[in-house]
């Protein structure tokens, strides 16, 4: 009998134990560790486009975005996540990227608003501006996944929420957007998948 319920005992641990998935952190209860594990700055590795673009018109057309996107690669352009421990309700979601300011200097709104359309052309200017919109997230309970919540109050072309945030690997994020971003082809409407993996804990 006694054994038969240690059997069971064990059973009923290791099942607990696979629920908590590979990272051993519960994000119900164990807030510190999700805190330990999260919090901070994540830097970009890689940032993929599902087609080749050129956005620095320099005429080469790549599916690799740190080589078209001035700036993309520094600090600047950085993911930001705050887990404040000990207070359950507040998991904040940051996407720093340099958002595209196109001036045509035409017309009484000569700025593009990022969702026109709007064709090429080698006489208008292009700037850039790290920017990013405060949006609140959550774990999935095998802790592979995060789920950014929709913020209305957020602009839906300059810095929507990604569609999708994949936990890869400690200290590292996967990140899938919908973006639009203004080509030597015009404004091209891409998904681009991004890969982060944290630099620093201080946010």
């Amino acid at each position: 009998m006694k054994t038969a319920l240690t059997f069971i005992l064990l059973i009923s641990i290791g099942t607990l134990s696979c629920k908590r998935g590979d990272s051993g952190v519960n994000p119900n209860d164990d807030m510190e560790l999700l805190y330990q594990r999260f919090h901070g700055k994540y830097r970009i590795v890689s940032s993929i486009s599902s087609q080749p673009l050129d956005v620095n018109f320099d005429g080469v057309f790549s599916t690799n975005l740190l080589s078209e996107i001035p700036g993309l690669g520094s600090n600047g352009a950085h993911l930001e996540l705050r887990v404040k421990y000990p207070d359950r309700s507040v998991f904040l979601f940051s996407q720093s990227w340099p958002e595209q300011y196109v001036n045509t200097y035409t017309g009484p709104n000569p700025e593009w608003n990022g969702l026109d359309t709007l064709s090429y052309n080698p006489a208008y200017s292009v700037n850039y501006a790290n920017q990013a919109g405060p949006y609140r997230f959550s774990f999935s309970e095998d802790l592979r996944q995060i789920f950014v919540a929709a913020n209305e109050k957020a602009d839906k072309i300059r810095w929507a929420r990604p569609e999708s945030v994949f936990i890869e690997a400690r200290d590292q994020l996967r990140l899938i957007n919908k973006r639009r971003i203004y080509t030597r082809e015009g404004v091209k409407e891409v998904t681009i998948t991004t890969l982060y993996e944290r630099f620093t804990t201080i946010t």
